[in-house]
Parts: structure tokens; C-alpha cells; sequence
């Protein structure tokens, strides 16, 4: 049924007559507030390198389109994309923004498993309730569905920073109780910064899957675009660039102080 209204999908857009002239550059947003490895930016702010940049490489060279790379964070994307002002953003999920009906969606990319991480001499976090009365490092303009309703009543406190690296920071430097983050990043943040004393429990909620979202302002070139993306999933092509993440060597850096 899924693969079936993904082509429908790609057969309006064709057929539109509200098709815009064709655009030569595509406005790819990624987050800043991305943690690595999906993304990774160098000193200036520039995108050097994360699974977010590979997967749009190698969109754009299939596409034989020239990009354009807009790093902003992640309060801003949705906007961005139902204005007209961005053509594509990846990471993202119906449940996590707010017009998803708006927006159209690629076929997913990879899942990713929400986790916990406590300091170890914590007990294990295994259930909602607890979470209660405790103060929780969360990703600035990032969306928590799960979580929202014990924000909203104050059983817990969440708790925005711009990055992963400061929040464990925090974690282990006792002024949080826990970290919402993602499998991948945590991972990965192990990987290259070992820091000891730390556990992640899983969320009890499913693994979400994980889309890119385009705007419904240019037909053709979403049309273009969704093809592509299937066809890179199909292929394996996704997958390839996951598995060199997960892969990764860890740096001899340990974690920064911050």
C-alpha cells in the first residue's frame, strides 16, 4: 500500500500543471542541531562531511543538480520548506513536525532507536514513569512525542542544548539526570570520545523511520528528487553509507570539556 501511494504521488507530480520552471540548484537544508555522525561541520559552520552529506551527494549526482547546503537549526526547518525558501530536508518524520499533511515524504531511509543514557551508578531507566521528577538533557528545537505530555505537566524537566557533547558533558558533570539522544549518535560519540561511567537504555517505543521532506512548491523537481531517493534505497546505496558510520574508527581524542 505504501509503495503504491509513493507512486501515485510521483504520478501527480509529473502530470501537474502547476509545475514551476526548473530549478538548476537544489536548497538542501541540514540542522545544524544534527548531531554526528549525520552531520559534521567544520569551524566556520560549513558542512564537511556526516551521513546527511553523503546521502545528498549522492542524490545530487544522480540528479545531475547543483546544491545548496543551508545549515539551519532544526526550529527553523519546517517553515523553510512550507515557504518555499528550502526544497528538501532529510532526518525528519511525520510525528516530528507540525503540518506533515503539507509536506511531501520520501520512502524511508533507515530507522533509528530513541535511547536514555544515565550515568551507570544510576538504575535503569525502562518505563515513563522513571523519567518523573528528574531533569533531562534534550536537542534544542528538536521534537519528543513520547516524551511531550510529562514535559507539559511538569513530571519532568526538559532541559535544551545545542549539542550532544554538551549534554553528556552536563550528564557527567551531574547537573542532568539523563540524555535523550539516538542510537547512531551515541554510538558514534562513544566511538570517537570514549567517556566512561555512562549506560543508554532504549526507549520503549519503537525504532522511528526516518524520511527526507520536500516541498509541494516544485513539482518536477520533487518528482526528480523521490525517484532518486527510492532507487538509492532500493539499491542499497543508503544502507553502504550507514554502515561506514557505524563502522567508524574511534579518534585517540577523549571527550571535550565543555
Amino acid at each position: 500500500m505504501l509503495v503504491r501511494s509513493f507512486l501515485l504521488v510521483i504520478l501527480f507530480l509529473l502530470s501537474s500543471n502547476l509545475a514551476a520552471v526548473e530549478r538548476t540548484t537544489v536548497r538542501a537544508i541540514v540542522s545544524a542541531s544534527n548531531a554526528p555522525p549525520y552531520a559534521l561541520f567544520d569551524e566556520s559552520g560549513s558542512l564537511i562531511a556526516g551521513i546527511s552529506k553523503d546521502i545528498l551527494d549522492e542524490l545530487s549526482k544522480r540528479s545531475e543538480l547543483n546544491w545548496q547546503y543551508l545549515p539551519l537549526p532544526r526550529g527553523r526547518v519546517e517553515q523553510w520548506l512550507l515557504r518555499d525558501d528550502a526544497d528538501i530536508a532529510c532526518f525528519l518524520n511525520p510525528a516530528w513536525v507540525e503540518q506533515p499533511e503539507q509536506l511531501l515524504w520520501s520512502p524511508a531511509l533507515f530507522t533509528t532507536q530513541q535511547v536514555i543514557v544515565r550515568r551507570s551508578t544510576s538504575p535503569a531507566i525502562q518505563n515513563i514513569t522513571d523519567l518523573f521528577g528528574k531533569r533531562l538533557g534534550t536537542d534544542r528545537g528538536f521534537s519528543y512525542p513520547e516524551l511531550d505530555a510529562i514535559f507539559a505537566q511538569r513530571l519532568a524537566v526538559r532541559d535544551d542544548a545545542s549539542s550532544l557533547q554538551i549534554n553528556l558533558s552536563r550528564l557527567q558533570k551531574q547537573r542532568l539526570d539523563a540524555v535523550l539522544t539516538v542510537d547512531l549518535a551515541y554510538l558514534y560519540h562513544q566511538q570517537q570520545y570514549p567517556s566512561e561511567g555512562l549506560q543508554a537504555d532504549p526507549l520503549w517505543a519503537e525504532p522511528a523511520n526516518v524520511y527526507c521532506a520536500l516541498n509541494q512548491h516544485q513539482p518536477e523537481l520533487t518528482a526528480r528528487l523521490l525517484l532518486t531517493l527510492q532507487q538509492m534505497v532500493a539499491d542499497g546505496t543508503v544502507a553502504n553509507i550507514l554502515k561506514r558510520y557505524r563502522q567508524a574508527e574511534p579518534s585517540n581524542q577523549s571527550t571535550p570539556v565543555l
